[in-house]
């Protein structure tokens, strides 16, 4: 595949004007282009109408808004548990338990925390690994995000 045109030529398109005006003769160098209209408002960023939970700040900075929240699925166990793709945050309530991870997903991303004094184990399934190691040992209070690249688990 290639891609060809002519060198130093700006094409004006909806909301530009080419400054100055295109001619028959190429200038040399690089052809000064201004903006003849605003590219953003509160309400539009180029061509993207702006609807309900985004604004759009006076620099041109699109942002969400509002009062929305994200609910995870919580999961508390007291014994031995292998995550579900539904899960999110698992949390241990008793020490000396493991937790196995399904196998995994490309982005699915888990949050593990021993919320008790001792330790508990987290390891992979199916030969996947967290940080190339079979297994990891949090102690007491420790919490752990881990998210799959398509190979193992890393933790972040």
């Amino acid at each position: 595949m290639s891609y060809s045109r002519p060198p130093n030529v700006v094409v004006a398109g909806v909301g530009l004007v080419q400054n100055p005006s295109p001619s028959t003769v190429i200038p040399a160098g690089i052809v000064p282009v201004q903006v003849d209209a605003a590219i953003a408002s509160t309400s539009t960023l180029g061509v993207v109408k702006v609807g309900s939970g985004l604004t759009v700040t006076p620099q041109g900075l699109l942002s969400a808004t509002g009062g929305s929240s994200i609910i995870v699925n919580v999961t508390l166990t007291a014994v031995n548990y292998t995550a579900l793709a539904t899960d999110y945050y698992i949390g241990a309530t008793k020490n000396g338990i493991t937790i196995t991870l399904p196998l995994g997903i490309l982005g699915k991303v888990y949050y593990i925390k021993n919320q008790i004094n001792g330790s508990i184990t987290l390891k992979g399934s199916g030969g996947q690994t967290i940080n190339n190691s079979s297994s990891k040992t949090l102690g007491d209070e420790d919490g752990l995000i881990v998210v799959f690249d398509g190979t193992h688990w890393n933790d972040i």
